[in-house]
């Protein structure tokens, strides 16, 4: 099984600007690994303009995605967590500390990646695991490790 979240697409302590520099930079390792490309990020941020900061689906957390056609090419979830928060101005949520990353490329195939992520999300130490985390490999340890309650 493919794990949910590959290693090179994750970031700790990333500073940003702002909400749409921080999309950017959330979504750089998709780009330097192929699985999005530029033009994806820019819709993203283009969407979010247009229908608001949506992608703020739960307090501190956003998900940043867009269609298959702006620019996915491979499947994959990456996870940045900010080094300040930034407001994403969505009153009920911000600010962001973490950003997901979605890129799919089947029509419901984010579906299964946000079942997963929804997953992983409602575990109660898990904000606070990556917010303490001092590398990388604690957080795949522990996403390893929830993965495999679920078998």
């Amino acid at each position: 099984m493919t794990p949910l979240i590959d290693p090179k697409l994750i970031q700790l302590n990333v500073s940003a600007k702002d909400w749409r520099d921080a999309i950017l930079k959330a979504g750089h390792p998709l780009v330097k690994n192929s699985l999005v490309t530029d033009n994806y990020l820019k819709s993203v941020i283009k969407i979010a303009e247009e229908m608001g900061p949506y992608i703020v689906f739960m307090p501190h957390v956003a998900l940043s995605h867009a269609k298959i056609e702006d620019g996915a090419l491979k499947d994959g979830i990456g996870l940045t967590v900010l080094k300040k928060p930034v407001p994403f101005h969505n009153k009920d949520n911000d600010p962001v500390k973490y950003i997901f990353t979605l890129s799919s490329t089947k029509a419901n195939g984010h579906l299964d990646q946000m079942a997963q992520l929804v997953n992983l999300l409602s575990k109660n130490d898990f904000f606070e695991m990556v917010s303490h985390a001092n590398n990388v490999q604690e957080i795949i340890n522990y996403v390893n490790e929830c993965e495999g309650e679920e078998k």
